[in-house]
């Protein structure tokens, strides 16, 4: 292989590596199903960290009556983080979960998360604790102390578009 050929690969290499990093949200954005999840408030430790919203949503604590029997055994039995997949249905405008399960779903709309760990919520209530990594929202320059309030007082919804369980942020409001 002459030099030329070597440089050439060298640098596809890279671009080809980004090019399949990008591949899933833009397939994402194109394709997916629009969603709105509902958050909760959330305490900022620091409005000084720039202009991006902490999202919490109320389908990251799901009533532990929600979650499969064989998704529980499978938490006990390693304690460790577990890929599980939430089937969302549509309440009130807003998409919540109705069933926690390891198996992909064949029909509706899920997101796919991490079952971090099963404990009692400040309610007192037993609920799985999910992590879905859309905990962040970047906004326009000076307007995130406002959006940083209206998330602390649980009135912010988010507007995603869903995928095969995987979801990208595409917008948030407030509500109405």
């Amino acid at each position: 292989m002459n030099k030329s050929k070597k440089l050439i690969a060298a640098l596809a290499v890279p671009v080809l590596i980004l090019v399949g990093m990008c591949f899933t949200p833009l397939y994402t954005l194109i394709t997916g199903e629009d969603i709105i999840l509902e958050t909760v408030p959330v305490d900022p430790t620091d409005l000084f960290r720039g202009d991006y919203v902490t999202l919490r949503y109320a389908a990251e604590e799901i009533p532990k009556s929600l979650v499969d029997e064989e998704v529980l055994n499978e938490y006990q039995s390693d304690f460790k983080v577990t890929e599980v997949f939430v089937l969302l249905e549509k309440k009130g405008g807003v998409h919540a979960p109705r069933k926690v399960t390891l198996e992909e779903p064949e029909q509706g709309l899920f997101l796919k998360g991490e079952l971090q760990y099963i404990n009692k919520t400040v309610e007192g209530v037993e609920a799985a604790f999910i992590e879905y990594s859309l905990d962040r929202y970047y906004v326009e320059d000076n307007s995130g102390t406002e959006w940083e309030e209206a998330s602390a007082q649980g009135e912010v919804l988010v507007k995603a578009k869903l995928k095969n369980g995987y979801a990208v942020l595409t917008d948030i409001m407030i509500k109405e």
